[in-house]
């Protein structure tokens, strides 16, 4: 209940448009304008939602450009054209969406403010190498289950990338050298930050011994496919021995027509829906489940893996689910397949307890990356960098 309170509160706080926003300026020297969220700069200190953490994130921006010396706008992505039409050339630095249909109109503003530094907040990688790989893994399980008409999704359709690119100065982006690299061809100036997760996520020394080696979390948002849930699903029906919980929400239709029987016939199976990382279910799942499985096609840096590591929970991932340093705490599928996921889950299953605490004690420290810390520190210091070239 609560956190549908905070969705709706956060529904009704978005504006198209928040002007002035100064409460952390010690000295006004500039002004600056974002493109991304605009629901936490209403409400905070009446709600703070860590349902994903790009609402705490746009603030936090916010606040470290305040404390840089800039007054700031900011224009939410919902915005349309007409609103983009309203921006005047009055700023110094302009940092926002634009890798997703999310941020479709980043061009359109970049144009409207030739003097700004114009900074790429990339999300995620490359969008026409996304699109990709996306629609070869929609056709992977169409040659697996041709009698399934499913939907193409999490492709971007909105995006220029050539007036993007045209009108970009400097990218900021995410995740290991897959997404990140996928920039790099660009000759843009090339920066990597680490996104946040939500504070209460926290393990004592107690909770390793607690994780059970044969319980895996899939933890995923929309895009089914994508994400690789139908992998998961084919190989963990096979596997009695081991239970697979489904975090994810369960609108898809489509793809409903093929899970639905294999979960129904599947008692090592159980479907969880959505869940809120603040609730206690969400706690409880994650302290006795040792593994988290994401066996995604397309991603920056999937931010369900992070929160996951903030749990101690063993990453199970491809290298495009955008998670550094992999090797030296979790298990990479090499590639997005069946035959590569029942290789990787043998492995795993052909191990031991000991080497599951061992593990999972790597990945929580692993985890430090991605707090609101390590995400403030890291914006603060690329914004420095970037302002000091112009």
């Amino acid at each position: 209940m609560a956190s549908l309170v905070k969705r709706i509160a956060y529904k009704l706080a978005r504006r198209k448009f928040v002007r002035g926003f100064d409460r952390y300026c010690t000295e006004k020297n500039g002004r600056a304008l974002i493109y991304y969220k605009t629901e936490e700069f209403l409400l905070r200190g009446m709600f703070q939602d860590f349902s994903h953490p790009n609402n705490w994130e746009s603030y936090e921006m916010a606040k470290v450009l305040n404390q840089l010396g800039y007054i700031v706008d900011i224009i939410d992505r919902t915005a349309d054209l007409d609103d983009v039409k309203k921006i005047e050339d009055q700023y110094d630095i302009f940092i926002g969406l634009g890798v997703g249909d999310s941020g479709q109109y980043f061009a359109d503003i970049a144009e409207r403010v030739p003097r700004a530094i114009k900074v790429l907040y990339a999300m995620g990688p490359e969008p026409d190498l996304s699109n990709a790989i996306t629609k070869a893994r929609h056709n992977y399980f169409r040659q697996r289950h041709p009698e399934i008409p499913v939907q193409d999704r999490r492709l971007i359709l909105n995006v220029d990338t050539k007036r993007l690119y045209k009108n970009t100065n400097a990218i900021i982006a995410l995740g290991n050298e897959f997404s990140l690299g996928s920039y790099r061809h660009l000759g843009k100036d090339l920066y990597k930050i680490y996104l946040s997760s939500y504070p209460g996520l926290r393990m004592s020394f107690a909770d390793f011994s607690k994780k059970d080696h044969k319980k895996f979390l899939y933890f995923g948002g929309s895009g089914n496919i994508t994400k690789g849930l139908d992998l998961v699903l084919e190989v963990f029906a096979k596997r009695p021995d081991l239970i697979l919980y489904i975090g994810a929400p369960s609108g898809e239709e489509d793809f409903n027509a093929f899970a639905n029987p294999i979960i129904a016939s599947s008692p090592n199976i159980r479907r969880l829906g959505f869940i809120d990382v603040t609730g206690s279910t969400f706690t409880n799942i994650t302290a006795e489940c040792g593994y988290v499985i994401l066996p995604s096609s397309s991603e920056g840096c999937a931010t369900s893996v992070t929160t996951c590591m903030r749990r101690g929970l063993v990453p199970v991932v491809t290298n495009e689910s955008g998670i550094e340093a992999l090797e030296s705490f979790g298990y990479l599928v090499s590639e997005g397949t069946i035959d590569s996921l029942t290789e990787t889950i043998d492995r795993i299953s052909a191990g031991t307890k000991e080497e599951l605490v061992e593990k999972s004690m790597k990945t929580y420290l692993e985890s430090f990356k991605y707090t609101q810390d390590s995400y403030r520190r890291s914006l603060e210091e690329i914004l420095i960098t970037i302002l000091s070239k112009k």
